[in-house]
């Protein structure tokens, strides 16, 4: 790599606080990434995530990454999930070889920029899909009195599959019939979705009323074995189970996405990351076509992960050497200002093709 693409900026990654790279508000930053991706515009999607790449703001990218892959894509690239869990274990080859603590200086490696260059391109040509919305919960669904309406388990048999003596009795009936809505007498992902919430909401109402929340531990869950209790792993047990009931090609799909739903897991996570349990129903409830490839075109790949240096060079133009740059550097006095520079300018670069094609 020359010196026209190599980032030399002299912040330190506490210094990046609340924005990225070339000072954008990261909540900013992340809206424009996620409407790129949506529209399928490789080259400003690129961009956006290259403002992370620079301010060493992986976790926030890969979660941007897993967002857009369980709530706009799902079943529309349905073999996404594993491409993506490859794609991390690449990552962390890449964080262990030389970069642990060091996450500012990855953003020169070839690989890393090759690495999300090509991700963002995968994710730019998969097909979307209506995005999912959090299914509306009625609070008072915790009475059992109202709640017994939404009850259509004929049996208990569907919650008995996966339930632990361990596990707390009071969760049994919402495992149930989250079992009956995934399993092949009844596939309903709505109430499947549905069940889920009820978990979630029910487990934050006994966390607020300083209640314990107990539930067997699962040691086949990929995180630390503290955290194999949590309440989240029914849900996946079962969704484990049913997808075993489909195909091995399901069993591959549904465990690709547990993989990425535990990627640097803490329990605070479970909920941000939903969209994933959603996508893992909807692949077991719903009909798709398992032929859809994971790219369209491959060429195109190739050719932004070849020209992504480009990119790296309009981001460079951001850095800041000496100290007294921060006194004369006029681009980041107005952020917003800023901002809405880059948006027009990386339309019209998108427009022109900023990336020269090959014909």
């Amino acid at each position: 790599m020359n010196m026209t693409d190599e980032i030399s900026d002299k912040r330190s990654i506490k210094e990046f606080k609340g924005i990225t790279f070339s000072k954008y508000k990261k909540s900013d930053v992340r809206k424009q990434l996620l409407k790129s991706l949506g529209e399928g515009k490789i080259e400003p999607a690129c961009y956006w995530s290259i403002e992370f790449i620079c301010a060493g703001q992986y976790a926030i990218l890969w979660e941007i990454i897993l967002e857009f892959t369980g709530r706009h894509i799902h079943l529309g690239n349905p073999k996404l999930p594993i491409y993506i869990q490859s794609r991390y274990e690449v990552f962390k080859d890449i964080i262990t070889s030389g970069y642990l603590d060091n996450e500012l200086k990855m953003r020169n490696s070839p690989k890393i920029r090759q690495l999300f260059a090509e991700i963002m391109s995968i994710l730019c040509q998969s097909r979307k899909k209506h995005p999912f919305s959090k299914v509306k919960f009625d609070k008072a669904d915790f009475n059992m009195t109202n709640l017994a309406e939404r009850l259509k388990a004929p049996d208990v048999s569907y919650g008995t599959k996966i339930f632990m003596t361990e596990d707390q009795n009071i969760f049994f009936v919402a495992i149930n019939e989250l079992g009956y809505h995934l399993s092949k007498d009844n596939y309903n992902g709505a109430m499947g979705c549905y069940w889920v919430e009820w978990l979630l909401e029910y487990e934050t109402l006994i966390k607020k009323l300083k209640q314990k929340v107990i539930c067997g531990r699962r040691s086949h869950i990929p995180v630390n074995n503290k955290d194999q209790t949590d309440i989240v792993w029914m849900i996946w047990d079962i969704l484990l189970y049913e997808a075993k009931n489909k195909s091995i090609g399901h069993v591959k799909i549904v465990k690709a996405l547990l993989d990425i739903f535990c990627l640097r897991w803490s329990s605070g996570l479970k909920k941000r990351r939903r969209w994933l349990i959603y996508f893992a129903i909807s692949l077991i409830t719903e009909n798709f076509n398992e032929k859809i490839p994971l790219f369209t075109n491959k060429e195109q790949i190739s050719h932004i992960k070849d020209k992504i240096n480009v990119i790296y060079r309009q981001v460079k133009k951001n850095e800041i050497k000496p100290a007294t740059d921060y006194l004369f550097n006029n681009s980041f006095t107005d952020s917003e200002k800023n901002l809405e520079n880059t948006i027009a300018k990386l339309d019209k670069m998108s427009q022109l093709g900023f990336i020269p094609r090959n014909t």
